[in-house]
């Protein structure tokens, strides 16, 4: 069986076009790289990546955006409404399919290590690359942010994974590894008053006593000025997406707030929007054999990357 693996890293650069375009013009080049997806946010001043390929190929992308990053990002400069603590902040595996996840772990510690060693940063490693428990969580690597980073390398307990134990001014550090494929949208609200949009946000997130494996973040959109909540669902399995905006348009209705529109960061499995219709519609019995599309690439037989 066919080996399909992703990579989805996140930049801290979501403002500048031209520089965004000249990095995906680059990743186009390398032969056999498939650039999935390519999402600029400029409230978070983020752009999100997704490509997949063979091992090499997907390697050599992923030096050339560490390259780019150093010498186009200044994080002593960089603003975002997220949490960050690099240029490259985060470089996730994410098996797709014919590969176990203890696979995709190995491959992710073999490309931190060659990061660390040919860019001399420091790289820690999450989720289900992580060495130690604390650091499973993006959230614990990133406290503190890229501002109190510094005085975090200084901690014993906070020692990269990889790379020097040393401060980094204009990149900061990364983090590298393997987790399961992250859901990720952003829900426009009709409110600008921040008070209401964080107290919405917040009962939304797991970490604040809401749905498990829900993440969130508030702001404004800038494009549309209107309220915004960044959501991400770490296992949309057992969290659906569909849940997560029924709970925030009930949270909503509390301040006589509506949801305006949803939209998708990066690439969405097509089960998300199955199962979203099936719910709106109140669908009950079906089977999912019965799509044409399904009928038709089951007949056809798959076209599949080959991950070597």
């Amino acid at each position: 069986m066919g080996k399909i693996i992703t990579v989805v890293p996140n930049i801290c650069e979501g403002r500048d076009k031209e520089f965004i375009e000249n990095i995906t013009q680059k990743l186009k080049n390398i032969k056999n790289l498939v650039l999935l997806d390519v999402s600029m946010d400029n409230i978070r001043n983020r752009t999100v990546f997704s490509f997949t390929g063979p091992k090499t190929a997907i390697f050599e992308g992923g030096y050339i955006l560490y390259d780019e990053a150093i010498k186009h990002i200044d994080m002593r400069k960089h603003q975002g409404e997220y949490p960050r603590i690099g240029a490259v902040d985060v470089f996730p595996f994410v098996p797709i399919k014919g590969v176990s996840m203890e696979e995709v772990v190995e491959i992710s510690k073999e490309f931190a290590r060659t990061i660390a060693g040919k860019f001399n940063i420091p790289v820690y490693m999450f989720s289900e690359s992580a060495q130690y428990s604390m650091r499973k969580e993006l959230e614990n690597i990133r406290s503190g942010e890229y501002e109190g980073l510094q005085e975090r390398l200084k901690d014993p307990i906070w020692r990269p994974d990889f790379g020097p134990v040393e401060f980094k001014p204009d990149f900061g550090a990364t983090i590298i590894g393997a987790r399961y494929p992250l859901l990720s949208f952003k829900v426009l609200i009709n409110t600008t008053d921040i008070k209401t949009i964080k107290s919405i946000c917040r009962s939304v997130q797991y970490s604040y006593g809401g749905l498990s494996f829900v993440k969130a973040f508030s702001g404004i959109n800038k494009n549309s000025g209107l309220g915004q909540i960044s959501v991400s669902i770490s296992n949309f399995r057992r969290m659906p997406m569909y849940r997560v905006l029924e709970y925030i348009k009930t949270e909503g209705k509390r301040y006589g707030v509506n949801i305006v529109k949803v939209e998708m960061i990066g690439l969405i499995p097509e089960i998300v929007f199955l199962e979203s219709v099936l719910y709106y519609m109140q669908i009950q019995e079906f089977s999912f054999d019965r799509l044409l599309e399904n009928s038709i690439q089951k007949h056809l037989g798959e076209k599949i990357f080959i991950f070597e």
